[in-house]
């Protein structure tokens, strides 16, 4: 992924509310939004970036990540803040073009989304410091993709089942869009995370074998698991 473009990250660089500041403060000073940081950093000085992601994650808990994905969110003294820029249709449009190559795409593997209890997943995908996939790596070798289903149904949970206190990271809408089970020869995706109710839908490209008829599954591929 790093060889595609996407930046590696730590979990050292993620907020408890699962998200990447240091992300959303680059994306929004290179993406043609300069003069609205400004005004945001003349109303709160050193605190700018503490005002900027706790309206962020406001809008998160009342819009959902898809929603400021694709429509932004507002913060009082600067307007609306946009998140993302989508591919553009017109390749002759230069600011559209710009403000998409300025979208900051990262991968953190191991991501402790509950320090206190050392609670990690495989890789979580971001865009501008939005967490927007989870993953949890198997291999056909030790586990299967359904070992990893099991996990998000038994440990992932959208709240510690101790305290009740809710994940940011795993709650529908709020947090990751979508979250992946993987291994080396089959992918399951599943949009709400809800226990032993979480439904997964297959997200398989296919595999032909050498008489071209295709069956179920994926392409091999080499993934190694970032926990055993």
């Amino acid at each position: 992924m790093v060889e595609q473009g996407w930046k590696l990250g730590d979990s050292s660089s993620t907020t408890p509310s699962g998200g990447v500041p240091e992300d959303t403060e680059s994306w929004i000073k290179t993406s043609g939004q300069q003069e609205k940081w400004d005004k945001l950093e003349r109303l709160n000085g050193a605190k700018t970036l503490e005002v900027l992601m706790d309206r962020l994650d406001k809008a998160l808990e009342k819009q959902g990540t898809m929603q400021v994905l694709r429509r932004g969110f507002s913060i009082a003294g600067c307007g609306l803040i946009e998140m993302t820029e989508a591919a553009p249709e017109d390749k002759r449009n230069a600011a559209v073009i710009e403000r998409y190559r300025a979208n900051i795409l990262r991968v953190v593997p191991e991501l402790k989304y509950h320090p206190a209890r050392e609670f990690a997943i495989d890789l979580v995908l971001f865009i501008n410091g939005l967490p927007v996939a989870t993953v949890e790596l198997k291999t056909d070798f030790t586990q299967s993709c359904e070992a990893a289903m099991d996990q998000y149904r038994n440990d992932r949970l959208p709240y510690d089942a101790k305290t009740k206190r809710r994940e940011p990271l795993l709650t529908f809408k709020r947090g990751a869009v979508v979250h992946f089970a993987m291994s080396d020869s089959e992918i399951m995706m599943a949009t709400k995370l809800d226990g032993e109710n979480t439904f997964f839908l297959p997200f398989n490209k296919g595999r032909k074998d050498e008489s071209g008829t295709v069956h179920a599954g994926n392409p091999p591929v080499r993934l190694r698991p970032m926990v055993p």
